[in-house]
């Protein structure tokens, strides 16, 4: 298959050089600089103590010609790419991106076959074309129409899947999207804030009292019942990962932009009234953080 990966991060470095084992992959990039390193370097992945590389086309030019397309890039930078998205022929669009903020703008694109995402991996992105593959993990997928053929969905993971590189589809995209947002809701502000890596949010109490709490307010907005299995999944997150800083704290560090709005400023607007004190100092908190 012809596939179109859009964002040159870390997500978008990682699918491509899996995906491009046995598929045609073009990389769409922001920057010429990075495109071109890529088409002269290839991308390069460090897993453990070693390096693989492979070779895959990038370029900077918005001409998304690919049947399938995967969009790996942070939701603030949504907008002005789904406007191209209108304009293109039907086909199938993944949507790769932490939190739910950008749910509501998928309706203008109910003519191409729309699946949302969410990744499990552990990346890093190293240079303009290196990645650090830091922690394996599932790619989940969920189509957002209605669907018909769950034998169709069936056969398009499998001509997905990679050694290292499973994906698994879900019946019920709003469910496996919360149950993500719970985790990016609870550990990315919280390390950001605290600045401290995943694990220390178990290690000491003091932050594990907290997290409890910001958890608790989470899935009251959310309306989700399964209250010890949901907190043992957060537990085991930071657990699995507790070396790992998350992408909001890097982005803190990076003095950028952070994903805070579709994250915990998606649960302010739908938190309807309820108590949510945690959440809303967390929120701006990290906004006042990013405008320094």
């Amino acid at each position: 298959m012809e596939i179109g990966i859009i964002g040159g991060g870390s997500l978008g470095l990682l699918y491509s050089y899996y995906l491009s084992k046995e598929h045609r992959v073009t990389l769409y990039t922001n920057r010429i600089e990075q495109a071109e390193k890529i088409n002269h370097l290839g991308i390069h992945i460090k897993k453990g103590s070693t390096y693989r590389e492979a070779f895959v086309h990038a370029t900077p030019e918005r001409t998304y010609s690919e049947s399938i397309l995967i969009i790996t890039v942070k939701q603030y930078h949504l907008d002005s790419i789904i406007e191209d998205l209108k304009k293109l022929t039907p086909r199938t669009i993944i949507f790769l991106q932490n939190g739910m903020g950008h749910i509501s703008r998928l309706a203008s694109l109910y003519h191409h076959r729309i699946i949302v995402g969410i990744a499990e991996h552990g990346a890093l992105r190293l240079a303009d074309h290196k990645v650090h593959h830091t922690g394996e993990g599932l790619t989940k997928l969920a189509l957002f129409q209605d669907q018909e053929d769950m034998n169709e969905d069936f056969d398009f993971c499998l001509s997905l899947q990679q050694n290292h590189f499973p994906v698994v589809f879900k019946s019920d995209w709003e469910k496996m999207l919360k149950e993500k947002l719970i985790v990016n809701a609870t550990i990315n502000p919280l390390t950001a804030l605290l600045r401290v890596k995943n694990g220390e949010l178990m290690t000491n109490i003091y932050y594990k009292k907290l997290i409890y709490e910001l958890f608790e307010e989470v899935r009251n907005i959310l309306e989700m019942n399964e209250k010890e299995e949901l907190w043992e999944h957060v537990c085991a997150i930071c657990t699995k990962t507790s070396d790992n800083e998350s992408s909001m704290y890097r982005d803190i560090q990076k003095h950028q932009q952070t994903e805070i709005d579709s994250i915990l400023g998606y649960l302010i607007l739908n938190a309807n009234g309820k108590n949510i004190p945690h959440i809303s100092f967390l929120y701006h908190a990290i906004k006042g953080i990013e405008g320094c």
